[in-house]
């Protein structure tokens, strides 16, 4: 593999959310001296630049609970050949950050919202969704646009919220993206295939209220399938790990809060960088990412050979990135 051109980069393993399927009961956070500083991060972005990287995505845990996030936004944008720093956020404290963020230069917002229904959203989150709406509103305000909203569909749970999302994404000039449930994140149930909402069934719900969703694009898509519906001009993404595989020439890379690059979600594989950055010389760190970019095609193709499987994750999600 020739280059990067995309990292998502956790700042904290903690998060303001207690979301029955993402995060355990007994979860242990990681000693603050173990997580990477603004300092090492910007580090590693300044160096992976040199092999195509132009594209962060800030992410945790939830990112608004490290102290001070803006001066990380202000520190990528700061980097001339980054031209992109997005966030995804449960958008609780939103209200709170929405204009420093932007003045500090962050893009783009992503959202994650798993019911629009307060008491459900509740019982998933322990949250209030009524903080999240204010966040929405006040991110308007200050001109971020696209904002994505992220639903994960889980039968059983909210899987006959989808035409709510959308009428949602309407109502606020919103984009939607649907993702598929993955077998991530040790929370406090068992994944279970039965779980997954194919989302082609999703789809199909969609076009018989609003007619022939059209091929799309948007900012920083990735790996969503973009479709608009043409009267409202409103985006509708579908991410789907498990009925449709879309790994192939993926170039983009994790890393974690405390300094690991994790190659990709469908495997534990890791590679510790921590203390390359924090005691290592610029040719050591050039040399780590060379050696990086080798391990992601190998790990790319391997992925390919198991027919896209899950391994068993033992890394809890809130600490991967997102």
């Amino acid at each position: 593999m020739d280059n990067i051109s995309y990292l998502r980069v956790s700042v904290t393993d903690k998060c303001n959310l207690k979301c029955y399927y993402c995060r355990p009961d007994n979860l242990e956070f990681i000693d603050k001296e173990e997580i990477l500083s603004y300092e090492e991060i910007t580090k590693l972005v300044k160096a992976m630049t040199k092999y195509g990287l132009q594209k962060v995505r800030i992410t945790g845990g939830e990112p608004l609970v490290r102290p001070e996030i803006e001066k990380l936004v202000k520190m990528l944008k700061d980097i001339p050949e980054i031209n992109d720093v997005a966030m995804t956020t449960n958008a609780i404290t939103l209200a709170k950050h929405a204009k420093s963020l932007r003045e500090a230069g962050l893009d783009r917002l992503n959202i994650s919202i798993d019911s629009l229904k307060p008491d459900l959203f509740y019982q998933i989150t322990k949250g209030h969704l009524s903080d999240v709406i204010e966040g929405i509103k006040e991110a308007k305000k200050y001109g971020f646009d696209p904002i994505k909203i992220n639903a994960v569909i889980i039968n059983g749970v909210n899987e006959n919220e989808a035409l709510d999302f959308v009428k949602f994404g309407i109502d606020y000039g919103l984009e939607v993206r649907f993702i598929e449930m993955m077998p991530l994140g040790q929370g406090q149930i068992s994944w279970d295939l039965n779980m997954v909402k194919p989302l082609d069934k999703v789809k199909e719900n969609i076009e018989k209220v609003y007619g022939k969703l059209v091929p799309s694009e948007s900012i920083g898509s990735g790996a969503a399938r973009v479709y608009e519906i043409p009267e409202f001009k409103t985006k509708i993404g579908f991410i789907t790990p498990i009925s449709n595989p879309f790994c192939d020439g993926c170039s983009k890379l994790r890393l974690t809060a405390e300094g690991s690059i994790k190659l990709c979600l469908r495997t534990d594989e890791e590679i510790p960088v921590k203390d390359i950055l924090r005691y290592g010389s610029e040719e050591e760190l050039d040399n780590f990412i060379k050696m990086v970019l080798v391990e992601k095609e190998r790990s790319n193709a391997n992925i390919q050979e198991s027919n896209y499987q899950f391994s068993e994750c033992r890394r809890v999600m809130t600490s991967i990135g997102g």
